[in-house]
């Protein structure tokens, strides 16, 4: 796909579907800077993992909920490389709370996490994008944002600005040479530490008769990024092998 000489950013890439991106876009050339909140392990397996494919790889750590952590860890990565051509706003957590139990803390703090990340990220590349006349923006969005509920008010609404954020700067910015658009994965084959596996017969619901995989996640991420799609902005993927999303 051509990412030969791109800087990629992938937030919440210590494991599961954003390690694929990550290893994804390092495989078509890119250098990539590896996120992850705490686990530096983590962060510094995929780094290496990278570094095969004969790409630049930085392992950070920043809790991207947190602003202060987020402004240090960027200013890191353009102090490293000068630059970000590609930003994947994988990044999110989905904490459970009903809305009559919800405090404005436990609102504010998956906002801050799912959707005020996106755009600090966005606008700490945005200058070299702009000098470049070419940047990638992909944003995650999830099935919450079509199917709201019980105890996901907060995810709901963070999940449904990815998408209006998508589609306002892929109009604003298309003309600018950088392309912004939206994933949304459905019933993905992941691990959650201290998440329940999915129940069985799960794969009943979905058409192609499985679950995702993160590589079904990041081959869409590595085509919109590529300039194969350079006519494809503003855009909501379903990832989901078919199954109904609303």
């Amino acid at each position: 796909m051509g990412l030969q000489g791109k800087v990629a950013l992938v937030t919440g890439s210590g494991r599961n579907i954003g390690r694929g991106i990550a290893l994804a876009l390092a495989r078509e050339g890119a250098d990539v800077i590896v996120n992850a909140r705490s686990n530096r392990q983590e962060v510094e397996a995929v780094a290496q993992e990278a570094r095969q494919f004969e790409v630049k790889a930085l392992p950070l750590l920043a809790d991207v909920g947190d602003r202060g952590q987020l402004e240090r860890m960027l200013q890191t990565a353009l102090d490293e490389f000068g630059h970000i051509d590609i930003v994947v706003n994988n990044a999110a957590i989905r904490p459970g709370c009903s809305f009559a139990d919800m405090t404005y803390e436990d609102w504010r703090n998956v906002l801050a996490t799912d959707l005020d990340a996106a755009f600090l990220c966005a606008k700490a590349a945005l200058p070299g994008m702009l000098e470049r006349h070419w940047g990638r923006v992909i944003n995650f969005s999830g099935l919450q944002a079509f199917q709201g509920r019980h105890g996901g008010a907060h995810i709901s609404a963070a999940k449904v600005g990815m998408i209006g954020l998508t589609r306002a700067l892929g109009t604003e910015l298309a003309p600018k040479g950088i392309l912004v658009n939206c994933i949304v994965p459905g019933a993905i084959d992941t691990v959650r530490p201290g998440r329940a596996t999915r129940p069985a017969g799960r794969t009943a619901e979905i058409p192609v008769g499985r679950l995702g995989t993160p590589e079904d996640i990041a081959g869409m991420c590595v085509y919109l990024c590529s300039d194969a799609a350079g006519f494809i902005t503003g855009q909501t993927f379903h990832i989901n092998g078919g199954e109904r999303n609303f």
